[in-house]
């Protein structure tokens, strides 16, 4: 098991990295399926505790990086997980984050399978999430492995194409609305909300507006509302303030009747 690493931004060596104490998620083993100590992410959010992404997502350009295999993925697992147990300790999840992207592995599906086959032989009962940026949702393989987990956490910081840019900034050409497009493919979904002030603010009135539109268009089974808590990537943002964020997913429900939790 892989220690996070804290450099200037958190990024994983290995498979696996905790159990993190997650406000969100609890006590959750991370799992990074991506290569190992560089982030790779088809979007370039201003809050990402991962740092900037400084590459391109095409073909060509992840071919140059070394993706571990299911096999890799199950082995690193099941060690961690037979750790874990042997020591006495529990988990609320385990979940597919790590080094950006999780649905970029070119074997996402293959690697999904390889994870859940491992928790049910070791752990069963403890909950495989991912959180996502629902950015690939136009493969197929992607869609059927994110519908086998048993939690879906797909990002939505913004409601209009101009601020989708502002505050997540994607490398590849995907827009907002090829999203919006998409999401219906997928089972129960949680959308997941960062709110941040400074130079990459989306709390004015328009953009909260914008945004609870297009949540109430997507109809996810609930929603999570957060702001910073961790070293960002724009060290010109800061933190929305919790009474504000609490504004924002009352406003939410009353209009849509969705439940929002936040997390300050």
């Amino acid at each position: 098991m892989a220690d996070v690493t804290y450099k200037e931004y958190n990024l994983s060596d290995g498979v696996t990295y905790g159990p993190v104490k997650s406000r969100r998620l609890g006590s959750s083993l991370g799992v990074n399926i991506l290569p190992f100590g560089v982030k790779v992410c088809s979007f370039n959010c201003n809050y990402c505790q991962c740092g900037w992404t400084t590459d391109t997502v095409d073909p060509q350009a992840l071919a140059k990086y070394k993706f571990p295999t299911a096999r890799e993925v199950g082995d690193d697992l099941r060690k961690t997980l037979q750790d874990l147990k042997a020591k006495g300790e529990t988990l609320n999840c385990i979940t597919l984050a790590g080094n950006g992207e999780p649905t970029l592995h070119p074997d996402f599906l293959k690697v999904v399978k390889e994870i859940l086959s491992v928790r049910d032989e070791v752990m069963p009962g403890v909950r495989v999430d991912i959180l996502s940026n629902a950015a690939h949702l136009d493969r197929a393989d992607v869609v059927e492995g994110l519908n086998l987990l048993d939690a879906r956490y797909m990002k939505l910081d913004a409601g209009s194409e101009e601020q989708f840019l502002n505050m997540n900034s994607p490398v590849t050409e995907v827009g907002i609305w090829d999203v919006v497009k998409q999401l219906p493919k997928l089972k129960d979904f949680t959308i997941q909300a960062m709110f941040t002030h400074g130079r990459r603010d989306n709390t004015d009135e328009k953009s909260v507006v914008d945004w609870i539109n297009t949540v109430k268009r997507v109809k996810p089974k609930s929603v999570q509302i957060y702001s910073v808590d961790r070293f960002p990537a724009d060290k010109k943002i800061s933190k929305v303030e919790r009474e504000l964020l609490d504004e924002i997913a009352q406003a939410l429900t009353q209009q849509t009747g969705i439940a929002a939790e936040v997390f300050g």
